[in-house]
Order: structure tokens, then C-alpha cells, then sequence
């Protein structure tokens, strides 16, 4: 069996020791392995946890989000230009 290392802010780690105590594990390898075999019998769930907490812009013009990044002072010129630059080649955008 092979040993792997993560890292893991500290409320995170607290609430894994909580889910192994709650739900009888013998420890934390258990746990981890358990969602992983979850996760291979369920691919949706998987295609979920790719993108969370992320979703598609609701936006998708290229000019309104332009438009609000360039209204917001914190923007410099140069970032403004790089957006517009991966706007444009993005198929996503109209």
C-alpha cells in the first residue's frame, strides 16, 4: 500500500477527526479511503468536486465583464488588457 501527504488547513483536520470519532473509523487512513471508494461508485459526484466551489459565469459577455473590471478602480490597465486578451480566447464568451 502506498503512502501519500496532505496538507490540510486546521479546520479542516479537526472536522475529519470528528467525522472518524462520529462515524467509528479507526483512523484517518480509513476515512479518506472510504470517500475515495465512494467517490469511484458515484463519477457525478466526482464531476461535482472538479469544479466546486466554482461554477460558469452567468456572464458571458465579453464587453459587460470588460466593462465592470474596468469600472472597479482596484483593476490596473495591464490586468484589464490580460482579461480582455483570455476573454478572447475563451470559447465560452460571446
Amino acid at each position: 500500500m502506498a503512502t501519500i501527504n496532505i496538507s490540510l488547513p486546521e479546520m479542516q483536520t479537526k472536522l475529519i477527526d470528528r467525522l472518524v470519532i462520529q462515524y467509528n473509523f479507526s483512523n484517518r487512513s480509513e476515512f479518506f479511503r472510504a470517500m475515495i471508494r465512494k467517490l469511484l461508485l458515484d463519477t457525478e459526484l466526482i464531476k461535482e468536486t472538479a469544479t466546486f466551489p466554482f461554477s460558469s459565469p452567468v456572464i458571458r459577455s465579453k464587453k459587460a465583464i470588460i466593462d465592470g473590471f474596468t469600472k472597479n478602480p482596484k483593476y490596473s490597465p495591464e490586468f484589464i488588457k490580460d482579461l480582455k486578451e483570455g476573454l478572447n480566447n475563451s470559447d465560452y464568451f460571446a
